[in-house]
């Protein structure tokens, strides 16, 4: 990661001399003269550190460093400055969006070293978020080691397989034949992949995942998977291990008679410790481990544990891919029943399967592609069993791939804006404008985001993303203003999920306040669904942005609730009507009627209303003569880029008039 370091200051000779100084350092240095100069850095660049002067006109350090810390959480903010500043500054410091306080005339060595300093705790929260991420969400057993064979963090899985507690602190206490050699080579520059002895005889595989300044983080994995079976489930004995299930499988295929490999993994177990404690969760784990062996042995088949909750199972009694549903359904039926239904944790199993040969010429291959599978599907909520299909794992692995890209797409400088232009029906001229996120990432080129904003939503980084378009646009109504064009709105998709966060508010807030832009132009855009489902926090937070200015505006209205009962406890100021509603409206008398009384209803309470996905003149006409206020589509102008979108609002009449053939 290259080191940024932005300077602020609206003295070029200090710049200069500055620049001069971090440079010979090694630094990648950026200067501004200005606060808005350096929020477009940022914008561009992202740098992790910032020095700002206290004093500039315009917007002096405090607001510049509040915008920066809200837009950019993780970077560290310094502020060099006389000393008479000092008290002023206090307060940035006590909130924490100053990281250090440095007075001029500064000391070259002791700037240096603070800047360096500031690097080094950016890279250590980096570092720190990364791990957090990794033993929260990992299925698998983690442990970190230092290399005095210290202990340090371990997650749930590896306490739980193999029984560590306060009373492990070094790796000889689990793995007693780890000598200082093998700590050596565990701490090696070029470690492969490293297999100890466990206390209990069993040899576990050591697979570096993580490494930090002090420790690293270790995946355990056993070389036989059944040896991950917990002590106290004595029933497992009676199950296959991998290596069996496997050897069976081979011998299996030198038949011509088809069987499936069906993986099953027991659902948010990781979870049911927390819920009803561990004395429950054992009892219950053993009761559907003998509920699964019980049906194996129903059902003719043979049945396998390996680690964390996985039971693998070898069927080869059906005679079609319908029999084989059939059969498995009738496997889990007990799990319906209510000695199950009734707990206090939901059981779920996710089931997945492969057919030899069809989707695996060998028996390690077959259970790769059941386990593979089954790993895929565990988020989902399908209810069927899946069998294993390349296509769709490539696709899942894809997404997976875009998921873990986009955590760096900021950064990367890979995200853009697009804007559509609306046309407002009775002013008879494009008045306003949607900011629409785009991608292009280096390998996979322009993700559509039907692509990526699902997989955002559900892992997280539409937060960062959101506050990124915020900005954006921000800098885009600024740009506008200064070359004298003027747009009534400029509408900026808000997920559910953002506005849900507490810091919300105070975050967009701090962003605002770095830009001289007149708040009223700004509409946000929320979905229907969120907003019913969340109805009192939504009218709480909706408030403080009216109270700011910001316009509200209901998306895509009609996919979900097709209800304005709500509406009235909302400080609702525009109504967005989906595509959906109108597709078929240039025909049916019955969709004109329905979007004529939605329309005189939203005006009752004082909205304007917005159609979407207007494609052609016929659907323009009606949509005027039922009073609709503004339109957007392709009928009037497709998303576009910045300079494309100028060009067009500077010359809209004449555009229009192109477009409507003068109507």
């Amino acid at each position: 990661m290259t080191n940024k370091l932005l300077i602020v200051d609206d003295e070029e000779a200090i710049l200069r001399a500055l620049k001069r100084l971090f440079a010979r350092a090694g630094y990648r240095v950026f200067t501004a003269t200005s606060g808005y100069d350096a929020l477009n850095i940022m914008a561009q660049e992202h740098c992790q550190v910032i020095i700002s002067d206290f004093r500039m006109p315009v917007m002096n350090g405090s607001q510049l460093l509040a915008a920066i810390k809200a837009q950019y959480p993780t970077s560290l903010c310094m502020i060099l400055s006389g000393f008479t500043d000092f008290s002023s500054v206090l307060a940035l410091l006590n909130s924490g969006t100053v990281f250090r306080f440095l007075q001029k005339p500064w000391d070259e060595t002791l700037l240096y070293s603070e800047v360096e300093a500031a690097f080094i705790a950016y890279n250590k929260h980096f570092d720190e978020n990364e791990v957090n991420q990794l033993m929260a969400n990992s299925a698998e057993a983690l442990i970190e080691l230092y290399p005095n064979g210290q202990i340090g963090r371990v997650n749930g899985v590896a306490k739980q397989i193999f029984n560590l507690d306060s009373s492990s602190i070094l790796i000889a206490d689990v793995f007693p034949f780890c000598s200082y050699e093998c700590l050596l080579t565990l701490f090696s520059s070029n470690i492969d992949n490293v297999v100890l002895k466990a206390t209990t005889g069993k040899n576990v595989e050591f697979v570096l995942k993580k490494t930090t300044d002090k420790s690293r983080f270790f995946e355990l994995q056993f070389m036989n998977k059944n040896d991950g079976a917990l002590p106290y489930r004595k029933q497992l004995a009676s199950f296959l291990d991998q290596n069996e299930i496997v050897n069976l499988a081979d011998s299996l295929l030198e038949t011509v008679k088809p069987f499936a490999m069906v993986a099953i993994h027991l659902k948010n177990y990781s979870y049911w410790t927390e819920i009803i404690g561990p004395v429950a969760t054992e009892k219950l784990f053993d009761d559907i481990a003998l509920t699964l062996f019980t049906q194996s042995k129903i059902s003719s088949s043979a049945l396998a544990f390996l680690t964390n909750e996985h039971f693998v199972l070898l069927m080869d009694n059906f005679t079609n891919e319908h029999d084989l549903h059939k059969q498995l359904t009738d496997f889990i039926a007990p799990f319906s029943h209510t000695s199950y239904s009734d707990k206090s944790v939901r059981v779920e199993l996710v089931v997945t399967y492969c057919i030899a040969r069809e989707d695996g010429d060998n028996a390690a291959q077959l259970l790769s592609n059941a386990l593979i599978s089954n790993r895929l599907h565990r988020t989902g909520h399908s209810h069927f069993f899946m069998r294993y299909d390349a296509a769709i794992i490539e696709q899942k692995r894809k997404q997976l791939f875009i998921s873990k890209a986009l955590f760096h797409a900021v950064d990367n400088q890979q995200l853009y804006l697009h804007f559509q232009p609306k046309f407002d029906l009775n002013q008879r001229k494009i008045t306003s404008c949607e900011v629409l996120l785009r991608w292009e990432h280096p390998q996979l080129g322009n993700i559509s985001p039907v692509v990526f904003i699902p997989i955002a939503e559900r892992e997280g980084q539409i937060i960062e993303l959101g506050y990124w378009v915020i900005h954006a646009a921000c800098m885009a109504i600024s740009n506008w203003t200064q070359k004298g064009i003027k747009l009534d709105k400029v509408a900026i998709n808000i997920s559910g999920k953002q506005l849900s966060h507490a810091d919300f508010i105070p975050r967009v807030e701090a962003l605002l306040a770095g830009f001289d832009i007149d708040m009223s132009t700004l509409e946000f855009e929320l979905t229907e669904s969120w907003l019913v489902d969340n109805i009192e926090e939504s009218a709480e937070k909706l408030t403080r942005l009216k109270n700011a200015g910001i316009s509200i505006a209901i998306d895509d209205f009609g996919t979900g609730y097709s209800s304005l009962s709500y509406l009235s406890k909302l400080p609702i100021d525009v109504l967005k009507i989906d595509r959906s509603l109108i597709i078929d409206i240039s025909d049916n008398l019955n969709t004109q009627s329905m979007v004529g009384n939605i329309t005189r209803m939203a005006h009752d309470l004082g909205m304007k209303v917005v159609v979407e996905g207007v494609e052609h003149i016929e659907q323009m006409l009606i949509l005027e003569k039922l009073n609709c206020d503004v339109i957007q589509g392709y009928f009037i102008a497709r998303p576009q880029d910045e300079d494309s979108f100028t060009r067009l609002i500077a010359n809209a009449d004449a555009s229009i008039a192109a477009v409507m053939g003068g109507i």
